[in-house]
């Protein structure tokens, strides 16, 4: 059975639009660039903001632009007071570092939740803003009552920005979490012990039938495109097949991964 993310994303932008009426709700996307796998993502956040009344600004920036004067901009955005949120998207050009930009930005406005202040938070368990797509990973699990207590989940990618936090989300809402990476060694033995799998590696197709079991539950977050432009997920079609539940690609976990981001911005809007 294939799972999809319309219905969670649409209960979010209710109550973002209804956040919007009683509070200023802004957002900067930042990109350095022009990067076309980005920019899909990029028109989705811009038009959530339109449906839902919250102001978004893309600022397009220069690919060549230096490491000082992008830290630069983003200190005017930090200090101006009519900017709730600021986001940075990637890739970026491979002169400019993304964790040194992204910890330039004011841990306040982090909409994203992967400032190091904001990551620090989750490790500690403490409230905070929580990183936009393991957030989403989660709201989709518990919208469709897919337990985690208990289950073995099994992460294939260990992102600071993804992986490796929803390691840590999962394991509060006490899964037992396998964390899997380039250099684990059996890969498909430690795929087809899990209960839930979750595709985070970025590479089309990664996960194939035989890295599956028929009882699993597969959380596909991948966001790939081939050579015609048709977007792919990190899992094969067949192993989506296969399992007992999984998220479509596309209208899976991206759609609801959007609406998360403005989740934040509207806690962030409401705590400011």
């Amino acid at each position: 059975m294939l799972i999809y993310g319309k219905e969670i994303r649409e209960e979010i932008k209710r109550d973002v639009a209804q956040a919007a009426q009683q509070n200023h709700m802004s957002m900067v996307v930042i990109r350095v660039g022009d990067d076309k796998s980005s920019l899909s993502y990029v028109n989705g956040i811009k038009k959530f903001g339109d449906e839902t009344g919250v102001k978004v600004e893309i600022a397009n920036l220069s690919a060549g632009i230096s490491p000082e004067e992008a830290i630069k901009y983003i200190g005017a955005l930090n200090r101006d007071p009519g900017v709730n949120g600021i986001m940075l998207q990637t890739p970026l050009p491979a002169h400019l570092q993304t964790s040194e930009l992204v910890n330039a930005i004011d841990y306040h406005k982090d909409v994203e939740g992967i400032h190091n202040f904001n990551l620090g938070k989750l490790i500690s368990k403490q409230a905070g803003i929580r990183p936009a797509t393991p957030r989403a990973v989660i709201s989709m699990l518990k919208h469709y009552h897919i337990n985690i207590e208990g289950q073995k989940v099994c992460i294939v990618g260990r992102s600071a920005i993804l992986g490796s936090p929803l390691a840590m989300m999962m394991s509060s809402e006490d899964g037992t979490v396998t964390l899997c990476h380039s250099r684990t060694r059996n890969l498909r033995d430690e795929t087809r012990q899990a209960d839930i799998l979750v595709a985070a590696v970025g590479k089309a197709n990664f996960i194939t039938p035989d890295m599956v079991r028929e009882e699993s539950v597969i959380i596909d977050v991948g966001i790939n495109f081939d050579g015609n432009g048709k977007m792919l997920g990190d899992v094969h079609e067949e192993a989506r097949a296969k399992a007992r539940i999984a998220s479509a690609v596309p209208g899976g976990v991206g759609p609801i991964t959007v609406a998360e981001l403005f989740d934040n911005l509207r806690i962030i809007s409401q705590n400011r």
